[in-house]
This record gives C-alpha cells, sequence and structure tokens, in this order.
C-alpha cells in the first residue's frame, strides 16, 4: 500500500514539473519550432525519471534495478541521439561561432545564407538547385545544428567576403589573341575594380589572423590552347551575392568590345567544332 501511494505521488509531481516546464518554456522561448521541440524533450526526460522511479519504488533487488536502469538508459540515449547530437551542435556553434546569421554557407549539397540559428537547428534561405549561379530559390532549409560535428562548413563570407571567380570566352584559330586580351582587361576594369581595392585591404586583414601565402587580387586573363579554339579566362575577385549581376555585365561588355573587331572572332565549343569539321569536310 506505501509503494503505490508514494508511486501516485511521483506522478502527480512529474505532472507538475512537466506542466510547470510547459509554461516557462512558452513564456521564455521565442520561436514556435524551439517550444515545441523543448518541450517534447522535456516530456521525454520527465517520463523517463518517472519509470526510474518507479523501478526503485516496486523492483527491492539491487542487481535487477541496476540491470533495469542499464536497460532504460540504453532506450533512451537510442531514442534522442538525434537530438542530443543537435543540441551538442548547437552549444559547439555558440563557443566555436564558424559561421553567424548573415553568412553564406555551404554543408554539404546545401548552400544558402544563414537566417537564424537556433537551440536544435539553423535555418538557410537557399541558393543554386535549379538556379543557375548563386541566386536563391525561394526554400528556406532546416539543418539540424549535429552537421557541425560531423561535416566541413565551407563559409563564403566570415573573415574574408570575396571570392574569386572566372568568365569563359573562347576564340576561333585565327583571332588577334593579343588584341582581345587587352579589350577584356580594359572591359573588366570598371567592372571589378572597387572590388580589387576592397578585397586587397581585407587579405591585408585577415594576415594578422591567419598564415595567407598572397594578397595577389589583380584581375588577371589566362589562356590555354584547345585543338579547334583558344580558350580564354578571365580571373576577377567579386561579392559573392553578386557573382551573377558581375558576370553578366563582364560578358556583355566584353563581347560587345570584341564584336566591333573585324579580327577577333568569338565562338562557342559547339559551333567552333561544327565549323571544323565542315572544314575538314
Amino acid at each position: 500500500m506505501d509503494a503505490l501511494l508514494v508511486s501516485l505521488i511521483v506522478i502527480f509531481l512529474a505532472y507538475i514539473i512537466n506542466s510547470l516546464a510547459g509554461s516557462l518554456i512558452l513564456r521564455r522561448v521565442s520561436t514556435a519550432k524551439d517550444r515545441y521541440t523543448l518541450r517534447k524533450t522535456v516530456s521525454v526526460l520527465v517520463t523517463v525519471l518517472v519509470f526510474a522511479a518507479l523501478f526503485a519504488i516496486w523492483i527491492e533487488r539491487t542487481t535487477t534495478l541496476l540491470i533495469a536502469y542499464g536497460i532504460l538508459s540504453a532506450g533512451v540515449a537510442i531514442a534522442l541521439q538525434d537530438l542530443l547530437r543537435s543540441i551538442a551542435g548547437g552549444v559547439l556553434i555558440i563557443m566555436t561561432r564558424p559561421f553567424k546569421a548573415g553568412d553564406r554557407i555551404q554543408v554539404g549539397d546545401s548552400t544558402g545564407d544563414v537566417l537564424d540559428i537556433g537551440s536544435f537547428s539553423t535555418s538557410i534561405m537557399e541558393i543554386r538547385e535549379w538556379v543557375d549561379a548563386d541566386q536563391y530559390t525561394g526554400r528556406i532549409l532546416h539543418i539540424p545544428n549535429s552537421f557541425v560535428l560531423n561535416q566541413t562548413i565551407k563559409n563564403y563570407t566570415r573573415d574574408y567576403s570575396f571570392i574569386w571567380d572566372e568568365v569563359r570566352i573562347l576564340l576561333i584559330y585565327g583571332s588577334n589573341w593579343k588584341k582581345a586580351e587587352k579589350i577584356a582587361l580594359k572591359a573588366a576594369g570598371p567592372i571589378v575594380g572597387e572590388f580589387e581595392s576592397l578585397a586587397r585591404t581585407e587579405l591585408l586583414l585577415m594576415g594578422e589572423k591567419y598564415f595567407t601565402t598572397t594578397y595577389e587580387v589583380q584581375t588577371k586573363l589566362f589562356m590555354r590552347l584547345e585543338e579547334n579554339w583558344i580558350e580564354m579566362r578571365l580571373r576577377y575577385v567579386v561579392e559573392p551575392r553578386k557573382r551573377r549581376a558581375v558576370s553578366h555585365l563582364l560578358i556583355s561588355s566584353i563581347l560587345e568590345a570584341l564584336e566591333k573587331e573585324e579580327d577577333i572572332m568569338v565562338g562557342t565549343a559547339v559551333g567552333i567544332d561544327l565549323i571544323k569539321a565542315q572544314d575538314e569536310g
């Protein structure tokens, strides 16, 4: 009879604790997603403690009690392993700050701008997928914070807010490639010049924190000979969120300038291959 009374008291206290915790979470936690997860976690933990207490009340043999606790603990660990990993990941993010809200990151196949870092998951606005270049798809991804424990985080904007990008242009053999090189660099100057000075300044500041191997951010053009064409690659620095717009400006400005020259012929890989095949035929 005493065991039954104590059991009822334990169950009643568990109900009170669960209700008070739910009210506290409702007042202190702002987002609905985190409120739901926390309340669910507290509910599971309280249930586990109640079962443990009931085992202690009704099972008198110490050996049996220890075995029961061991089985119960193993079950809880397995059931909550994903949640516990997410909590550990959230703590690690707060302590090490590999990224912050507003940063552009890539985790596995997911890339986007960080909108919110919650207790259990990180929300990002997705880019890429079916959209070309680095523009938004409109989807919001919620990634469990456990990813920081076993995945590489690629941060586009922390400490250095620029990336290197390239524009590829193909010239038909016989084109005046020296003139094309000068035209491309001249056309690129007004478009990416502002990024160069800012990127150089940030690199110098970054050198105070990291061991950097280069401070070279000047726009350059590299050429490569292919079987049927001359490939020009214009390498430049740009802000990640302006990558597509700047690429468009560069390509349109360079093509417009090259089309005015009679001794420069621009083509595509498919088009040049067709011309080559026709000449050989």
